[in-house]
């Protein structure tokens, strides 16, 4: 007579390899986000090197976040700091067209974030005020403080490496929220968010050393500005990072001290340096030490 498995036998079995697939599925699950926090890592440190080795031509200056193709007008931007830096990388594709807003950037290969949606661009970002654009005169006539009339101000000049005392400290490019307001599919900012008050969670006094009450929280792809200009922590509550001497590594969501990591010390206003009130005694960065 042959023999065959019981129905116990059977159930046993199927059991097993169940509570080995529990086990199993979410360690794959964790290998496959790690791999993927890797390639993350090494794209942005591609992207570092090249600015850095574009910073080393440029007499150490950092590039500019972006260019108007009219210099009469201002908010379009069709030549970025992506493209200035394509030439050392060597990676992705040219996207940038004098005649078409919108169609700039280095867009694929490395300029896009293994986490980020497949028709994804722009998901890695400069620090607004580190990579300050280069505006038409007038562009912020609504934000001129006295003493600045008609609204006529020159851009916010080139930013030196040399500027910064603790250069491996300071936060330069990271991953960004993606939004779709501007259609087209899931695309950054241009920039970077540096300012305290998004950061600190839109809130006075403004969280910004961290925690759950931070700006962070306000974290994801969106179309609020406090989220898809501000950094993404896409790997397990985690971001990658490169910081102004060129190295690359992560960062935990809420343990980003925006006063000594995130803030320059500088606005990326045109109109002059301001926030260092941030720093005096009774304000949210006091006893801080200064970044610059």
């Amino acid at each position: 007579m042959k023999k065959a498995f019981t129905l116990i036998e059977l159930l046993v079995v199927i059991a097993i390899i169940a509570i080995l697939a529990a086990i199993l599925f979410p360690v794959f699950a964790q290998a496959k986000q790690a791999a993927k926090k890797t390639a993350d890592l090494s794209n942005q440190k591609q992207i570092g090197l090249g600015v850095m080795m574009y910073s080393a031509d440029a007499d150490d200056y950092f590039p500019r976040g972006g260019y108007a193709k009219d210099p009469n007008q201002s908010n379009q931007f069709w030549y970025s700091w992506r493209e200035l830096t394509m030439p050392y990388i060597k990676n992705g594709s040219d996207k940038s067209d004098p005649w078409t807003q919108g169609e700039a950037r280095a867009v694929g290969g490395l300029w896009r974030g293994p986490a980020e949606p497949s028709n994804s661009k722009n998901g890695y970002a400069a620090h607004n005020a580190i990579f300050p654009e280069a505006i038409a005169p007038g562009d912020y006539s609504g934000l001129i403080e006295t003493g600045y009339p008609g609204g006529t101000v020159a851009p916010k000049p080139s930013i030196s490496q040399t500027r910064f005392s603790r250069p491996a400290n300071q936060l330069i490019i990271t991953s960004i929220g993606l939004t779709t307001q501007w259609g087209g599919g899931p695309e950054g900012a241009r920039t970077l968010e540096g300012d305290w008050w998004f950061y600190g969670g839109e809130t006075w006094p403004p969280n910004v050393t961290g925690g759950p009450n931070s700006g962070a929280k306000n974290e994801g792809d969106g179309n609020n500005y406090n989220q898809w200009s501000m950094p993404r922590y896409r790997y397990t509550l985690q971001a990658n990072a490169v910081w102004a001497d060129g190295h690359a590594k992560s960062v935990r969501k809420f343990a980003l001290n925006w006063c000594t990591q995130v803030y320059p010390g500088f606005s990326h206003f045109p109109y002059g340096d301001s926030w260092t009130w941030m720093f005096a005694p009774g304000n949210p960065c006091a006893g801080q030490d200064s970044p610059l």
